[in-house]
């Protein structure tokens, strides 16, 4: 099982949570043999798999184990022909608490209780902290009698950053990690922004296909946050790469966008030209992506400004559903 734990009441936290789970939606595999290579074999890739998140809420709905937001339970078959269940939790903010060997053993014995005699692995990623032989066992003994509950734990801060470089060429997961790594930092913003830069240019570099740079851009934009001057600097230096690149996939479509909010705006002597002419294309792509727009949406998109519909407008390219456009963190 991967589960997205956060501890703390920081509200950055959806933030990080959020692109974790929509990733590891997107790119199961590339997940799996990235932190979990001993189980990614065992697995039989050739059936389908299949997110069991309705029978995960059910177990933990009502359970005290705290805030959850990447919690992801997966049907899998074996190489055996089995049936396998994986449990995933990813500690995101901070270390692992003192409950988190406790949640692992909750969420083992509740799908355990509900579900029957299933195989059930449980597989965690702490994502800001080393790794501790103890961080994987839970235990409640004495005397050599009792319960021992063990567990596979990964920790990304053990990965070197060029070692994630060199494997991002062939697995969409480590420009992922890449990015949480750079979130993690304490650096100052031009180093940010220079971090986010070569990131990005990555996608470029190892020609990902369209729809991979679109959502890898947005999972990247999701975690790595600039003040709003550096982030437009950036902007002007992704478009030239992917003039230099011929690969105009994302930033074609907000220069198309803000071009045009800039005519209208001096044409207009007024500042709002560049929001109404995003919002105008952002409903627009909305629509012909999702159907008719409810009108709170649709009001919504009128008071917004324009760094937060640019952010809307990223997210409708490749989201799935309409929510997600409008997710926690953005």
């Amino acid at each position: 099982m991967l589960e997205t734990q956060i501890t703390g009441d920081d509200d950055r936290s959806a933030d990080f949570d959020s692109p974790w789970k929509e990733a590891i939606g997107a790119y199961f595999q590339p997940f799996m043999a990235l932190f979990f290579p001993a189980v990614h074999d065992l697995i039989d890739w050739s059936r389908p798999y299949e997110f069991l998140d309705a029978q995960l809420h059910q177990i933990t709905g009502d359970a005290d184990i705290g805030r959850r937001y990447a919690d992801r339970l997966v049907k899998v078959y074996s190489v055996e022909g089995t049936e396998v269940w994986l449990l995933i939790h990813i500690e995101v903010q901070g270390r692992a608490d003192v409950r988190f060997q406790v949640r692992m053993f909750q969420y083992y014995y509740r799908i355990y209780d509900r579900y029957g005699d299933v195989e059930i692995l449980s597989l965690a990623l702490v994502t800001n902290q080393t790794l501790d032989p103890d961080l994987a066992e839970y235990k409640r003994e004495r005397d050599g009698y009792g319960l021992r509950f063990r567990f596979r734990v990964q920790a990304l801060r053990t990965w070197k950053e060029e070692t994630l470089i060199g494997l991002a060429a062939t697995n969409p997961f480590a420009v992922v990690a890449l990015a949480q790594l750079a979130a993690h930092r304490r650096s100052k913003d031009p180093k940010r922004k220079a971090q986010k830069r070569e990131i990005i240019a990555l996608l470029y570099r190892h020609r990902y296909g369209r729809e991979d740079v679109l959502k890898l851009f947005r999972f990247i934009d999701w975690m790595i946050r600039l003040p709003k001057d550096l982030e437009l600097e950036l902007r002007n230096e992704l478009i030239a790469l992917e003039e230099e690149t011929k690969m105009a996939y994302v930033m074609s479509i907000e220069r198309f966008a803000l071009e045009k909010g800039r005519e209208e705006g001096r044409e207009e002597g007024r500042e709002e030209g560049r929001e109404q002419t995003l919002c105008e294309l952002l409903e627009e792509l909305l629509v012909t992506r999702f159907g008719p727009l409810p009108e709170t949406v649709r009001e919504r998109l009128a008071g917004a400004d324009s760094t937060q519909l640019s952010l809307w407008f990223r997210r409708g390219l490749t989201a799935a559903v309409l929510d997600e456009v409008f997710a926690v963190g953005g």
